[in-house]
């Protein structure tokens, strides 16, 4: 085989195998980026884009979507992550607890990788997932509420290797139990493609771009309880 051909052959390796990992990226690790990096967003938006009741047509117009705390992100969905990864569009709900307000934001796989297509704001009292929201408002509130809907002996769970596995678990009861305030530690939370009927909702805290906590929330009888958390070190 001549130099020139195998030249072009391994130009053609390298670029499948680019495009392939554009493609295959999981939305989560684009979308923590997208969130810890806002100068770069408009590198990743497909102009002209419909913002609100506008169409923005250049990335001279464009406002970055940012969160008060960049390196502490929040995601909330109602299925895994790895379902929610593989479609090819994702629909994100960015709450601001403090404004209440939420900023609706579409995203789609394109040939070039993922890709914000929309975005609108919106009140928060329209958000599909406002009962759980007023839970979690609650929860953080009221510590009264807390101890009544956190289900003990609470497992907590921390994770100290690579594999994820052997994690260390505690069982916690109600004397050792530490006031959890979201509101204050998460005051905008991100919200995945969530199904508001499922009997689940998960809160995946990502710091920088690692996962580090886990909360399980479970609707029993109508009543929304925290169930377990796992920490990843």
């Amino acid at each position: 085989m001549g130099k020139h051909k195998k030249w072009r052959l391994f130009l053609v390796a390298v670029w499948l195998i680019s495009f392939s990992s554009l493609w295959g990226q999981e939305f989560s690790d684009f979308f923590v980026d997208f969130l810890r990096y806002p100068e770069n967003q408009t590198k990743y938006i497909q102009f002209p884009i419909k913002a609100d009741n506008a169409t923005i047509r250049n990335s001279a117009s464009y406002n970055p979507i940012t969160l008060s705390a960049r390196n502490n992100i929040p995601v909330l969905c109602s299925d895994s992550l790895n379902a929610i990864m593989n479609l090819p569009f994702s629909v994100v709900s960015i709450v601001n607890f403090n404004k209440e307000t939420t900023n609706n934001c579409v995203f789609e796989q394109r040939d070039k990788g993922w890709r914000l297509m929309s975005y609108k704001h919106e009140n928060i009292k329209d958000q599909p997932n406002v009962e759980f929201l007023n839970f979690l408002i609650q929860y953080s509130k009221d510590e009264s509420f807390q101890m009544k809907h956190t289900i003990f002996p609470f497992f907590y769970r921390i994770y100290k290797t690579p594999a994820r596995n052997n994690p260390e678990t505690k069982l916690l009861m109600p004397r050792e139990w530490i006031k959890l305030d979201f509101i204050s530690t998460f005051p905008s939370l991100c919200i995945f493609n969530s199904n508001d009927q499922a009997p689940n909702r998960q809160l995946f805290v990502f710091k920088g771009a690692k996962m580090a906590q886990f909360f399980n929330f479970i609707l029993i009888n109508k009543k929304w309880y925290l169930i377990e958390i796992e920490e990843y070190k």
